[in-house]
């Protein structure tokens, strides 16, 4: 009975002793399971935060993404004809420039002569999307470009294509025109001065008297102000309209007798510094140039400087060589003012910058402020750059 007692208390210890070595067992596995489930959880969170260096290619990615574009080909409706020095040498070297520049991602197709849109027609066509670019002259728009116009009034001396150019950059870039805000200027540049290309000699302010004179812009206003009958049309016109006699001569840089074949149909040129410059502008439709990324604008207004820079060059040879080319090929005679007919022309000129002022005040603007700078400005380049 005693054996069969002491039996059942050791069976009884056993299994107590059993059942605390299995329950500290299973707190160990807990124990262990517990560190090794918050070990993997630390890598998961370890793994889910980002590295520094991945944080940076992802913001760069994100920002190469952002300016990223479709490639395009943008239409540029030009006035001027295939052989006209913006044709032939300015326009395809600015166009490769930019598609070089961006990587092949904007290609520019010319349509030249009018083809697309017309002197006149291109500013507003280009504000409108009829046009992605458009080359014009501001003088076809006198009312919707009256800054720009103010450049051309007589008595402002342009001594040549330089100095008109770098007053129209200045003008642009410091006045920053009302007028241009619809559009985005890539460049623009000047031709100067100008020449009275006539079928009769003019040597002084009788000889023209009551002639009928071709002219744009402001440009109508100075020859009337020297007693000449201006007859507004765009430099298209003018070769049918002196060939026929319908004008007696028309006031233009001297690069048309060469590229608009004028020397065929002009016998005389008459010069003069005060009378006349010409300002081209080259211009985007705003909706295009806003649709590019930063980097394709920078890109794009690198090559415009160089352009810029081009103009100058171009007109500037073409002036002198166009000139040479009437003399040499079609024997047109050459007019020099003399110091004191020179004088005369001022005297009737000297009014034009006040009456300027006058129609800029009516359009709204400061037109005392435009005008003292114009003044000013062609002041400091004649100094700089005037032969």
């Amino acid at each position: 009975m005693n054996v069969l007692k002491r039996s059942f208390l050791l069976i009884i210890i056993s299994i107590l002793f059993t059942a605390v070595m299995v329950a500290c067992g299973g707190d160990e596995g807990s124990e262990e399971a517990s560190t090794t489930n918050t070990d993997e959880n630390d890598v998961t969170e370890e793994t889910n935060e980002p590295s520094e260096e991945e944080e940076g290619e992802s913001d760069s990615d994100s920002e190469s993404e952002a300016e990223t574009m479709d490639p395009v080909t943008l239409s540029l409706a030009d006035f001027a004809p295939a052989p006209h020095p913006i044709q032939r040498e300015i326009f395809p070297e600015w166009a490769a420039a930019i598609e070089e520049a961006t990587d092949g991602l904007v290609t520019i197709e010319m349509y030249p002569g009018g083809s697309l849109l017309g002197s006149g027609d291109i500013y507003p066509g280009v504000e409108s999307g009829l046009a992605d670019i458009g080359h014009d002259v501001s003088g076809y728009n006198p009312g919707r470009l009256p800054v720009l116009n103010s450049l051309y009034s007589g008595g402002l001396e342009y001594r040549n294509s330089a100095v008109s150019s770098h007053v129209a950059k200045d003008v642009v870039e410091q006045l920053n025109p009302e007028e241009l805000q619809d559009t985005e200027i890539m460049f623009i540049y000047g031709i100067a001065p100008g020449l009275l290309m006539t079928s009769e000699p003019v040597r002084s302010l009788e000889d023209l008297e009551g002639m009928q004179i071709r002219a744009s812009g402001t440009n109508v206003a100075t020859l009337e102000a020297l007693g000449a009958t201006p007859v507004a049309m765009p430099v298209t016109e003018a070769y049918e309209s002196m060939s026929r006699g319908i004008v007696d001569g028309s006031l233009l840089p001297a690069d048309t007798l060469r590229s608009f074949n004028l020397a065929e149909v002009t016998n005389y040129v008459t010069h003069s510094s005060l009378i006349y410059t010409t300002i081209n502008y080259v211009t985007m439709n705003k909706d295009v140039w806003d649709s590019f990324p930063s980097h394709i604008q920078e890109a794009i207004r690198e090559v415009n400087e160089q352009a810029f820079e081009h103009s100058i060059e171009v007109f500037t040879r073409e002036v002198e060589d166009s000139l040479q080319y009437a003399i040499d090929e079609h024997g047109v005679e050459e007019i020099f003012l003399t110091e004191e007919e020179e004088a005369r022309w001022l005297d009737r000129l000297v009014d034009m910058i006040d009456l300027r002022i006058e129609e800029l005040n009516d359009a709204g603007l400061d037109g005392e402020d435009i005008m003292n700078q114009l003044v000013e400005l062609t002041k400091k380049y004649n100094e700089e750059l005037g032969e």
